[in-house]
């Protein structure tokens, strides 16, 4: 197992509004649930969350049953095996739900054996659970950050397969959250005077290159802070997230009635503002979220990408010279998660566990 952190943390500070992106969409195939569940007289929980509860639950207690896994020669195919990590991970160990001011990015890679039909045998989705609940846990224990720490999600994808073998990718998103919401004022927007920072690269604000972060951080802390994330639905409920689903953004793919990209992208040529003030800043961010809420999960090709039941539930804005099309620009790169959404009573599920608890 080898592990590659990247790096990902910044600050946050008030928030609203609309949003856009340009994009290329890194998908996995979704497993539908069959809906064969009894009726409920819960009309909240749906006929939907019931069947993929179902699931996860039938995953779980077939991956506990170890002595008969270990005389099992049953195996189970390699997109199933992805979505049922994911799926029972995420409902066991991590808070979706909680408000995060800064985020930590890890990747973590596996291999697989393949049999004859192409399958994973179930001792082996077994043991692989666990080698991802101790390689999550010894990411999370080790992102950097020391107070209010918390795990917002894990996201399972397929990687390169290679005869009998197969790679696994997990995305850990790691962050600290803020123990009390405040309210933004959404007059003009999260940013005001004295806001001035470096477009990207790490390059801090327009008066002190030494300061961490830079605008594509900014704005990318400010909008998971008030839009990402899965707010419980009501008292006696949490939410269940599944169908992890990224999609990825050079910045170019969406143009406005000008003909302008909705989010930071430039040619060289075009005399880029690299020192964006607290005019630019809410100008991008709102920018940003049009493509976010609303371009990318109604516009084909992304549309037929979205998962079932889709919600947004955080990005990643790297500011950064590129090249695109051949040519050298400077972006604002988006790595954005969207995921199916349902509300489930919590006597159901359980309340998650901390991971390093």
């Amino acid at each position: 197992m080898k592990q590659k952190i990247i790096k990902k943390s910044a600050v946050s500070i008030i928030a609203t509004a609309a949003l856009m992106v340009c994009l290329a969409a890194c998908k996995k195939d979704f497993v539908p649930p069959t809906y064969n569940t009894p009726p409920d007289d819960i009309p909240e929980y749906t006929a939907e969350a019931r069947a993929v509860v179902g699931r996860i639950k039938k995953f779980e207690a077939k991956i506990a049953d170890k002595e008969n896994l270990m005389r099992s020669s049953e195996g189970m195919p390699l997109d199933s095996v992805i979505w049922n990590i994911e799926s029972l991970f995420n409902v066991s160990y991590t808070f979706p739900d909680r408000k995060y001011l800064e985020t930590v990015k890890q990747e973590l890679s596996f291999t697989v054996s393949l049999n004859a039909d192409n399958e994973v045998l179930l001792r082996d989705v077994a043991v692989l659970y666990e080698e991802v609940i101790g390689a999550v846990r010894q990411a999370y224990a080790n992102d950097g950050i020391s107070a209010n720490k918390s795990l917002m999600a894990v996201v399972v994808e397929k990687g390169e397969i290679y005869g009998s073998s197969a790679e696994i990718i997990i995305y850990v998103i790691s962050g600290r959250v803020m123990v009390e919401v405040t309210s933004a004022n959404l007059t003009h927007g999260p940013f005001g005077p004295g806001d001035e920072w470096y477009y990207g690269e790490y390059g801090g604000t327009c008066d002190d290159p030494s300061v961490w972060g830079d605008a594509a951080e900014i704005i990318e802390d400010t909008i998971n802070y008030y839009w990402g994330g899965s707010p419980v639905p009501q008292t006696g409920f949490r939410s269940m997230n599944v169908n992890m689903t990224r999609v990825i953004l050079d910045g170019n793919e969406f143009l406005d009635d000008e003909g302008i990209p909705y989010i930071y992208f430039y040619t060289l040529n075009d005399n880029p503002p690299l020192c964006l003030n607290d005019s630019l800043l809410n100008y991008y961010y709102y920018r940003e979220l049009e493509v976010i809420l609303h371009l990318v999960p109604t516009t084909s090709p992304y549309m037929e990408r979205m998962p079932p039941q889709p919600a947004f539930l955080e990005v990643d804005i790297i500011g950064m010279m590129n090249h695109v099309i051949n040519t050298t620009c400077l972006q604002h790169k988006n790595y954005i998660i969207y995921c199916s959404k349902w509300a489930v009573p919590v006597h159901i599920l359980g309340p998650a566990r901390d991971l390093l608890g």
